[in-house]
């Protein structure tokens, strides 16, 4: 399977924007910035939902790559590179923000699991306190645990590019993911939610 021509053009239009910006000109470095922002808005959303905080987050990916930039080899897909950068600040971000001893799970107002809905739901209002129910519910696991299942389940990355971007193992990032969810599945259990 090829893919569509407008989806290389894309790559080629970046390609040549990221040697611009390699070469210091700010305004190309501007153009990627809008080209890209809101796709890591949206992935760094599954992370924090508060406004201040996710704004700092995507512009601490955008300084962090621009700061890199030198590094970035044309051989490699830019927006996979950036999002790893993205993956990082995530994660970094639920390290520092482990859950608070004054939280409290919210109870399941029907009987189905938030996770399950939350990556296709249609309606917008339903899916902002559905990926809040489930942002708060992750908050309650270790930050590796929850960067690794918002990538897998929330954001729907491969498991072999979360292993990439985490630099495990294959077999590593599954049985990781494997005791992630089960620590999940305590957690909720414990908390009045049944699962199948």
């Amino acid at each position: 399977m090829t893919a569509p021509a407008h989806s290389e053009s894309f790559v080629d239009d970046d390609r040549v924007l990221i040697q611009a910006a390699q070469a210091g000109d700010l305004d190309a470095f501007d153009q990627i910035i809008t080209r890209h922002q809101s796709t890591m808005t949206a992935m760094l959303h599954r992370f924090a939902s508060n406004r201040a905080d996710l704004e700092d987050m995507v512009q601490e990916t955008f300084v962090r790559a621009w700061r890199a930039l030198p590094k970035w080899r044309p051989d490699k897909p830019f927006l996979h590179w950036l999002k790893r950068i993205a993956a990082n600040i995530g994660l970094e971000f639920c390290r520092k923000h482990q859950r608070s001893p004054f939280s409290r799970l919210v109870q399941p107002t029907d009987e189905s699991h938030p996770l399950d809905r939350i990556a296709t739901e249609v309606d917008a209002t339903s899916a902002s306190s559905d990926l809040a129910s489930a942002q708060f519910i992750l908050s309650h696991l270790p930050p590796d645990d929850r960067a690794l299942l918002t990538l897998l389940h929330l954001e729907q990355m491969p498991l072999h590019e979360i292993a990439a971007h985490f630099g495990w193992s294959k077999v590593n990032a599954k049985v990781k993911a494997f005791r992630a969810r089960q620590r999940l599945k305590t957690i909720l259990t414990r908390h009045g939610y049944t699962l199948s």
